[in-house]
């Protein structure tokens, strides 16, 4: 019975265990709490909104090369204020630290495609198509451990460079795991007078 109580206890989101169903439901007021709009969060104007997605998309689409050993794990990097953060991910947002000014969004699953597709407005946001046809695209599938109806086969290369490896930690990115991340940056100015 134990076994049974610890899979109810279960965020869906981040895989995060609880040791009951309370620890869950407080972890879902807390999430709850995150997607709501601060006071000091800029209300933005549609256009603005949609140019970042736009832009967002550029970099997402530059990221994906039509080049097989460049495959893999990709970060996309850019510059963006708090409230258009919100005003893009609002809604989503797994996980929120006041202190240390950070955001996460965590997109899992099959049905990972389908909610950015409506967050960028874009049925082709994780799709890039070159001359000839050829395509590059963005993979979002759940893991072998997390659905055991989907059979994968393991790339033998891949297999023997997991074995030699020594794991001391837990990737920071998962396989088929979308995290989209906001920190707040401090940038610290001179603090000289001129006279």
């Amino acid at each position: 019975m134990p076994t049974a109580t610890l899979l109810n206890a279960r965020c869906s989101t981040c895989r995060k265990v609880f040791k009951n169903s309370k620890g869950l439901a407080r972890h879902k007021q807390y999430i709850q709490r995150y997607n709501q709009r601060h006071q000091e969060l800029d209300e933005l104007p549609d256009n603005i909104i949609a140019e970042f997605k736009q832009i967002l998309l550029a970099e997402i689409h530059k990221k994906l090369p039509l080049n097989f050993r460049s495959m893999g794990k990709k970060i996309v990097s850019i510059p963006c204020p708090e409230s258009i953060f919100f005003s893009v991910f609002g809604g989503y947002i797994h996980y929120h630290s006041y202190s240390k000014g950070i955001y996460k969004c965590i997109f899992r699953g099959h049905e990972t495609y389908q909610v950015l597709s409506t967050i960028f407005n874009s049925d082709q946001w994780g799709k890039k198509i070159y001359s000839q046809n050829q395509q590059t695209y963005v993979v979002c599938l759940d893991s072998p451990s997390q659905d055991t109806s989907v059979i994968e086969e393991i790339d033998p290369l891949e297999k023997l460079l997991q074995l030699s490896k020594k794991k001391t930690r837990q990737p920071r990115f998962l396989r088929g795991e979308i995290l989209i991340e906001w920190k707040k940056k401090n940038i610290q100015r001179n603090q000289r007078e001129y006279i």
